[in-house]
């Protein structure tokens, strides 16, 4: 599962270091995916190293992650069992409820994300 993300994705990108890879796909876009499906890791931390110029962007891709994590939560039990559950870092706290009021994003993001919990399962 992991490594046909990062080969799809991610051009097969080696992701043992982590502040390397954020670095890397930080611009891309596609970071939120790797987020979404990897929240154990302690992204605050990695946020707090980041230059200043970066932060906002990271915040955006972050909030992108944790839209889909709620927004598709029935979806997730539904193709891989359980829910992804990653934790509100940036958004207000009623963005738990609607998440979908604070964060915008395209419809091929929506596309990735279901093929991604395919990818998963």
């Amino acid at each position: 599962m992991k490594k046909d993300i990062l080969k799809i994705y991610f051009r097969g990108a080696d992701d043992k270091d982590l502040k390397a890879f954020i670095e890397r796909f930080l611009t891309s876009g596609l970071l939120w995916i790797y987020i979404a499906t990897n929240p154990k890791k302690r992204w605050r931390l990695f946020y707090e190293k980041l230059l200043e110029d970066k932060k906002s962007l990271f915040r955006d891709e972050y909030n992108k992650a944790f839209l889909f994590c709620k927004t598709y939560k029935e979806l997730s039990r539904l193709f891989i069992g359980k829910e992804i559950q990653l934790k509100n870092l940036f958004l207000p706290k009623e963005a738990e409820t609607w998440p979908e009021k604070f964060v915008r994003y395209k419809r091929e993001d929506e596309l990735r994300w279901k093929e991604i919990l395919e990818l998963i399962a």
